[in-house]
């Protein structure tokens, strides 16, 4: 091996990992939060024209506060993503930490909206080339890669606590 064969600084391939993986969390958090709103416009959709129980299903308050609640989650996962991206490009010094998070609070987001999403909808959610019979089935993998969600509560943890040693 020859110095022309080295990508960057000697000894720093674990600082490109870190880096890279740094980038490729939020885009894994992306990912995710496009999953849990492909799900709740789903259940928006079906609620809104399924008649149950004398009247539409969105008219239940039971639906009405897993719906919002859906909402909820998605919309601050979609803000945490949008956060951790903007660090990034900023070269900011949290970056660690912001990534962990959006990918973290992303992907178990995903995984929560599109299990009541399914709920929601039924049996018939989980029928072959049903577009939530595919995201149930996909929406646990993000949860694994770029680090599985322990990885990502490890990280968080480490760096608020080099947040606090900075002080």
């Amino acid at each position: 091996m020859t110095a022309d064969d080295v990508l960057g600084e000697p000894d720093g391939g674990f600082r490109v990992a870190m880096d890279t993986l740094n980038l490729f969390r939020p885009s894994v958090g992306a990912f995710a939060v496009g999953m849990a709103q492909a799900a709740l416009d789903a259940t928006l959709s079906h609620t809104a024209r399924r008649d149950a129980f004398g009247g539409k299903l969105k008219d239940l308050q039971s639906v009405a506060h897993q719906v919002a609640e859906m909402a909820l989650r998605t919309e601050a996962a979609r803000l945490m993503v949008y956060a951790a991206a903007t660090a990034y490009d900023a070269g900011a010094a949290d970056v660690p930490r912001r990534s962990a998070m959006a990918k973290l609070l992303a992907t178990e987001t995903a995984q929560y909206v599109v299990d009541r999403a399914v709920q929601l909808h039924g049996a018939r959610a989980l029928q072959r080339g049903h577009l939530l019979e595919h995201l149930y089935r996909e929406v646990r993998a993000p949860r694994i890669y770029e680090g599985a969600s322990e990885v990502q509560r490890g990280i968080i943890a480490k760096e608020s606590y080099k947040k606090l040693e900075d002080r």
